[in-house]
């Protein structure tokens, strides 16, 4: 019966099939089965089904509040059993090159400090930017959470939550065989004639405001690129192609130097998780309201 609710708000939030199939990672005819499956069960229409779309019936309306409500108890009651039927708890962290640990190493350190029950258990991920949906299905999966750069309607289009540490400059990442490598700070004037490897439009909205910038040049060219994996650096580096990146991904490369830009570009930085989460990660996400910030 879970399952179905969990199906049924995601069919209301999304007012349709196919996209709640594609933020539960399931098929469309099951969604369907679910739903069908859920009316018969309860005796109630919950949607009008047009070719346009669904919508909720009033009697849905009703029903959508009280599961939302359901779904979370039954959440937090499984979360809580499972965090007392171990006096040892173990936090599942997925690591990888857009979910990096760099920049929160002290703070696991200070957590495991304050919550010595708290072990950490490192998970590498896939974060190929071209099967991003591959990378946030592993949360509540693979990992308990990430820290990670994030955007707004990610979190919002795959049902995840962040807590905000840091908001991180982008940057231009260039070969060190590039003469730009010993400029200290680029401007866009030092980028005419480049080749700059960006995230696809689409993927994340602190790339789009850069490409607009960009693409205003027409001596710039502008290499696509679906992941920020070793591959691609080894690319960039052998190609000579500068690579637009959040503050710290340069460091998965001794090839490549970050330079700081002319522009005022960043993307949030922070914990990862999904809005359905282990009470443990609740722990965590207080610690860092509390303490950290």
């Amino acid at each position: 019966m879970n399952d179905q609710l969990t199906t049924f708000i995601s069919v209301a939030e999304n007012k349709s099939f196919n996209k709640a199939a594609n933020q539960l990672f399931i098929s469309a005819p099951a969604v369907t089965k679910q739903i069908n499956t859920l009316e018969k069960n309860i005796h109630v229409t919950l949607f009008n089904r047009t070719h346009s779309g669904v919508s909720l019936t009033p009697a849905g309306k009703s029903f959508y509040q009280d599961a939302k409500k359901l779904v979370a108890a039954y959440t937090r009651s499984i979360s809580h059993a499972q965090d007392l039927a171990d006096e040892k708890q173990t936090l599942k962290i997925g690591v990888g090159p857009l979910a990096t640990g760099v920049g929160t190493n002290n703070l696991w350190l200070e957590i495991s400090q304050k919550y010595p029950h708290i072990t950490f258990q490192f998970i590498p991920c896939s974060c190929a930017l071209g099967s991003f949906n591959e990378f946030l299905a592993g949360i509540n999966k693979d990992f308990d959470l990430v820290s990670s750069v994030y955007d707004t309607n990610l979190l919002q289009a795959y049902n995840l939550e962040a807590t905000e540490l840091d908001i991180t400059p982008l940057k231009i990442s260039v070969p060190v065989q590039n003469p730009l490598s010993n400029n200290e700070r680029l401007t866009l004037n030092d980028l005419k004639g480049q080749t700059i490897a960006l995230a696809p439009r689409g993927e994340f909205n602190c790339f789009d405001q850069v490409r607009d910038v960009l693409e205003k040049d027409p001596t710039i060219t502008i290499k696509d690129i679906n992941s920020f994996d070793m591959p691609t650096l080894n690319s960039c580096v052998e190609n000579n192609w500068l690579l637009c990146s959040a503050e710290d991904w340069q460091t998965a490369h001794p090839m490549l130097k970050a330079k700081t830009v002319g522009w005022n570009f960043t993307a949030p930085f922070g914990l990862v998780y999904g809005k359905k989460h282990r009470q443990v990660v609740d722990t965590i996400v207080d610690f860092v309201n509390t303490v950290i910030r």
